[in-house]
């Protein structure tokens, strides 16, 4: 998600809802390699009011502005962080070389140009000229070079790396110019380096060893303090390189992972923004003319992730009888309600990526003989590991827990805090743990860290090498169709393999007061409050 522009984890509702998908006003847009469908709801989920983010009204600076998140930032350095609720706060304090815009269409950032070699290996990019970081030292080329050799570098330990994989060569020629050659064609590079992760950062921070509780960007907000389990508070950068941005005077990031608690926060004007709605709550919320509630069709999923070292879950069969023994439309409605959609694949129904392979709906007398198979016949006991704070995986790990246990799987429930959980899941101490992957663009966000042998994300510990060849051929190929049918038979046999056990594609749902305009809810679950003011 945990994982997310690249694929970063974790939150809330997120991602696509067939259940709003009649209701959905949309368009297919080119994302730089692959088609994501985007759009506001016309009807049941509405899309912002005119006193939200649609709003034409000429900005107004000053202000500060109150945010809601569901959990602490865990290590603020973004070359080493992978968790959703510390790209909220560093997606206002760092750029990319270049970036996404609303509708996940790539846009000029810390270079203002670039161009690619007829060969499609050579990209070469012109820096934005007068760029300084937090610090006051103006950006050069030389902190491109440095950034992206301190990703791929193995000593760092980053769980970026893979991004950088088909990477040959990172040079500055001078000041103003980085060029970056690859080993071969490798489709989603300019996708991926407008990932949080490929945040460019100054070299004699990193060396100072204060960058993960200190970050130092070249963002529309600068870093103030950190007080964990309160705030995080982000003031307005006077330098910032887009003229007259940002508009407010800082932003003031406040934990808060009770779902009901952030919403009473919300209607009683505590707090100006909120990441999610209790889905239960979503369309009476929307109905309030006290409150803005901006929905959007997403890319994101909520799995089982399975530890395919331990027995018996180290038996495929084991764990596709997991999987035919859940109903995911029952796990998606009481996970999410109406924001969520049962599926085996992670990516979302209409978007042209997705399979539609789907043979493991709900068979009792099919998981039972599988388990007979696998000899575990008379069932086993297992344990799940949502975390706490997001409670739709709490959830999902309930109405899980309940089914399986109609083959006689006996699961039991460990939920952790936000920061445990990502330690216990880094060092394999579950069985099966539960979480959601972000922020997908490219086809390969969704399946090549998760599941090609040995990066740093696959923490099921699947290994296969047939998956791993056709991972390679995705990335490498700039034909659509010669892609989609690569990342068909790679959706096949992930589903068939079962190292991740996909619940449901969900929708994202942001909320605020009325006042706050300017922000716009995104498909890829970024939370950029450049352009946000504050009208009172």
């Amino acid at each position: 998600m945990t994982e997310q522009q690249g694929p970063r984890r974790l939150r809330g509702a997120t991602g696509f809802g067939q259940a709003l998908a009649a209701r959905m006003g949309g368009r297919w847009l080119n994302a730089a390699a692959g088609l994501v469908l985007v759009g506001t709801v016309a009807a049941g989920l509405a899309s912002a009011p005119a006193g939200g983010s649609a709003a034409q009204d000429e900005p107004k600076p000053g202000g500060t502005l109150n945010a809601a998140i569901s959990a602490d930032p865990v290590n603020l350095d973004p070359h080493l962080s992978s968790a959703y609720s510390t790209f909220q706060v560093l997606e206002n304090v760092y750029n990319q070389l270049v970036g996404l815009d609303d509708d996940l269409q790539l846009v000029p950032e810390l270079a203002e140009s670039w161009t690619v070699s007829d060969d499609k290996l050579t990209y070469t990019f012109k820096l934005r000229p007068g760029v300084a970081f937090h610090n006051g030292r103006e950006l050069t080329a030389d902190d491109v070079v440095y950034s992206y050799e301190r990703i791929r570098n193995p000593d760092t330990k980053s769980g970026w790396a893979y991004l950088m994989e088909p990477v040959d060569t990172i040079e500055a020629p001078d000041p103003q110019t980085v060029v970056v050659t690859t080993k071969e064609v490798y489709a989603p590079l300019l996708t991926k380096l407008a990932s949080q992760g490929t945040a460019i950062v100054p070299r004699e921070e990193v060396e100072a060893e204060t960058l993960d509780e200190k970050p130092v960007g070249t963002g529309p907000f600068r870093f103030v303090e950190f007080v964990p389990a309160d705030r995080v508070v982000l003031e307005r950068n006077e330098t910032y390189w887009e003229e007259g941005k940002p508009y407010l005077d800082g932003i003031v990031f406040r934990p808060i992972p009770d779902e009901t608690v952030k919403q009473t926060n919300l209607e009683t004007q505590n707090v100006d923004w909120v990441d999610n709605v209790p889905a239960q709550d979503a369309n009476r919320l929307m109905e309030s003319p006290d409150l803005v509630v901006e929905s959007v069709a997403g890319t994101a999923y909520t799995y089982m992730g399975v530890n395919t070292t331990r027995k018996p879950l180290d038996d495929k069969r084991v764990r596709q009888a997991i999987s035919y023994a859940l109903d995911r439309e029952e796990i998606a409605a009481i996970a999410l309600y109406d924001l969520a959609l049962g599926s085996q694949s992670p990516v979302p129904e209409g978007n042209f990526w997705r399979s539609e392979y789907a043979p493991q709906g709900r068979d009792l007398d099919k998981a039972r003989q599988l388990l007979q198979e696998a000899g575990v016949g008379d069932g086993f006991p297992v344990e799940f590991m949502p975390a706490q704070d997001y409670p739709e995986t709490v959830r999902s790990a309930e109405a899980a827990q309940a089914q399986l246990a109609d083959v006689g799987i006996e699961a039991t429930l460990r939920p952790l805090e936000w920061s445990t959980w990502l330690d216990e899941e880094g060092q394999g101490n579950f069985d099966i743990y539960l979480c959601g992957w972000i922020g997908m663009v490219d086809p390969d966000d969704y399946f090549y860290a998760q599941h090609r042998t040995g990066e740093v994300f696959n923490f099921t510990g699947y290994s296969n090498p047939e998956l791993d060849e056709l991972l390679d051929r995705g990335r490498q190929s700039l034909d659509d169709n010669e892609r989609k049918g690569i990342y068909d038979q790679i959706q096949q046999i992930l589903i068939d393999d079962a190292p991740y056990i996909v619940l449901f594609t969900t929708t994202e749902v942001d909320a605020w007061q009325p006042y706050v305009k300017g922000f716009t809810t995104r498909p890829d679950s970024a939370v950029i409050f450049k352009n946000a003011w504050l009208d009172r």
